[in-house]
């Protein structure tokens, strides 16, 4: 494939080492990745691995254009900082000064909180998913969910929870100061003074782009394409489209300052600071910044993000004082960009790096060996699993004499003695507790999640029907119906059908990611239900049938 690509930079003997990362992608008949290696303000080394378009036979290259998801965030966020050297806003100014519409608490919402994930705003995606309505997505619709929210996940400033919701409001503030889209606001300011001549936030998805890749998903043994059908309310949290050799000059003005100068650069790499005082920590070693995770990779440090929308991906790493960066961009949704960067930067700054714990931990976890369990062991792990903090709920059942995850795709719990378990690559679980375990422990080489028994429910139709009803979020401007269909609570969304609502504990149901909480009078009688579903919490809706 090397011959058909176009390639930035010797091919040396690290450049071979990188292209091997790649190995699996550098095909003529798969999606893959574009890599960008930049030492000192210039372009190291950079190719593309496998194919741009599968339909007409288009090689990946440092010149096709990819959709890089949340990693736009850094742009949006340059594009305020930029208003406020010019002196139009202050990031401590409250949301509300320029959204009256929105609802009161977003007086304690200050434009800082808004662009470090720490406003408390509930993520927008996550509301229209409750609605059961397709959208176009346009700006419009995006700014309607919003400002109808009636009240935050958290107190803002109280923690750091990712939403996309302030990032469309930073979208629209750039439009209601400067009369210009964000689009045309950061070509003028941004991308053109920086010679990004192939960069651009997307304003309209029929648009034709030049060298633009397709995404795609996979499907069987084969692929599908895998677009996203939102328009307009992508920028800000999202949009921009750009190569791996134009992103190079948008890293080099991190070292630069020729747009928006040092004072500004320093903004937005330094970590933003809870009510507590605390970091806004975003995962172990990192923290949110301004549209930036800023922390250490294995000793050294980095910034940081990652994206993904469809089925592109995207991921950078910059270590500013090695004034080296990488930076992967795929157009497949199983890629796994995050991981491909570490192994690259591996490569190039290794020596300079601390042991890789996080590997060697996955590897020791990978190569444990099985430990045969008998199933009467096994099935005093059953069960319904609560993490509150999260809005969360995991089950695991029985499949033969195996313990498993429950969901469409059962994951297989391997025994490795001790109530230890390897649920999935570089996944393990724990179960503590005298007698009955009462904790499952899941660890990952980025987290450890606590999850504490709960009740489990097991309800016949004629208990089911006593939740049968409807009940109404205005917030969402929906409607939902709860209907006994078959021994089953379906939960409907008008006439569409959103899925099955899972008997989880008393009065508690599980749909997808979501996490739904009937609740009672003082007299047991149900009045409504709370909606936890990651980046949306306590989204209640009232009974009205």
């Amino acid at each position: 494939m090397a011959s058909a690509q176009y390639v930035i930079g010797p091919r040396d003997e690290k450049a071979l080492r990188a292209d091997s990362v790649f190995r699996q992608f550098d095909r003529t008949d798969s999606p893959g990745c574009a890599l960008g290696v930049y030492q000192d303000g210039v372009v190291r080394y950079a190719r593309g691995y496998g194919l741009a378009s599968l339909e007409q036979a288009v090689p990946l290259s440092p010149r096709t254009v990819l959709d890089v998801g949340s990693i736009s965030k850094q742009f949006t966020a340059m594009a305020i900082l930029l208003l406020q050297k010019d002196g139009k806003l202050s990031l401590d100014d409250p949301v509300r000064k320029y959204f009256p519409e929105m609802p009161a608490y977003a007086d304690r919402v200050s434009l800082r909180r808004a662009l470090s994930q720490t406003s408390g705003l509930r993520d927008l995606w996550t509301l229209w998913g409750q609605t059961g309505q397709t959208f176009a997505g346009d700006t419009v619709d995006a700014l309607h969910i919003i400002t109808r929210s009636a009240e935050p996940n958290y107190e803002p400033g109280e923690k750091y929870l990712y939403t996309n919701s302030g990032w469309i409001l930073a979208a629209q503030l750039v439009y209601r100061l400067t009369g210009k889209s964000l689009a045309q606001f950061a070509d003028e300011r941004i991308f053109a003074p920086l010679g990004m001549r192939d960069t651009r936030f997307l304003a309209d998805r029929n648009a034709i782009i030049p060298n633009l890749a397709e995404s795609y998903a996979p499907r069987d043994k084969a692929f599908r394409i895998q677009r996203s059908s939102y328009d307009g309310a992508i920028m800000g949290p999202g949009g921009v489209h750009t190569t791996v050799e134009d992103f190079g000059r948008w890293l080099n003005n991190y070292d630069t300052g020729v747009v928006g100068g040092r004072d500004v650069i320093t903004i937005m790499t330094t970590a933003t600071t809870l009510n507590s005082g605390a970091p806004a920590t975003s995962a172990p070693g990192q923290a949110y910044a301004i549209g930036l995770t800023v922390g250490t990779f294995r000793g050294l440090p980095v910034v940081a993000h990652g994206g993904s929308w469809g089925g592109f991906r995207g991921h950078f790493l910059r270590f500013p004082e090695q004034k080296f960066a990488v930076a992967t961009f795929c157009n497949l949704t199983t890629s796994g960009p995050d991981s491909l960067a570490q192994k690259v930067a591996a490569i190039y700054v290794g020596d300079q790096m601390q042991p890789d714990t996080a590997a060697a931990w996955a590897a020791s976890l990978a190569k444990a060996a099985r430990v045969d369990e008998v199933p009467t062991t096994l099935r005093g792990l059953t069960g319904v699993w609560r993490n509150v903090e999260r809005g969360e709920v995991r089950r695991t059942r029985m499949k033969g004499d195996t313990l498993v995850s429950d969901g469409t795709t059962p994951t297989r719990y391997v025994s490795l003695g001790g109530s230890r378990f390897r649920a999935e690559a570089g996944a393990e679980v724990r179960f503590e507790g005298e007698g009955v375990p009462q904790r499952m422990v899941v660890r990952t080489a980025s987290s450890t999640l606590t999850f504490t028994r709960a009740d489990t429910a097991a309800l016949d139709a004629p208990k089911l029907a006593e939740y049968a009803g409807d009940y109404r979020s205005d917030e969402v401007e929906s409607t939902h119906t709860w209907k006994v269909e078959k021994g089953q609570l379906a939960e409907y969304a008008g006439y569409r059908r959103l899925g099955v609502l899972e008997p989880s504990y008393k009065d508690g149901f599980t749909r997808g990611g979501s996490v739904i909480d009937v609740v009672r009078d003082s007299k047991g009688r149900i009045t409504g239900f709370v909606v936890e579903s990651g980046r949306v919490r306590h989204l209640r809706f009232t009974r009205v049938r």
